[in-house]
């Protein structure tokens, strides 16, 4: 398993530190709603950089490469 570089847990925490308090859902789990705010950020970055994976993933300041395994994983596309 290839580790994140510390850039990127920067850039990944500070999406955390973005967060707002939430309504809790019964029916969710923190796992799951940290999904969520992550899709929602992801699509966010496609939608302002006209769905161009690599200027996206800049903006989130993560790698392109994760940004895809991210993508994939979440079912994002």
């Amino acid at each position: 398993m290839k580790h994140t570089s510390k850039e990127e847990q920067d850039a990944l925490w500070s999406l955390f530190e973005e967060l707002k308090p939430v309504e809790i859902q019964e029916n969710k789990s923190l796992s799951e709603l940290t999904d969520d705010f992550i899709i929602d950020k992801i699509k966010d970055a496609l939608k302002e950089n006209n769905n161009n994976q690599t200027h996206a993933s800049s903006c989130l300041g993560i790698k392109r490469t994760t940004f895809v395994h991210m993508c994939k994983r979440l079912k994002i596309f």
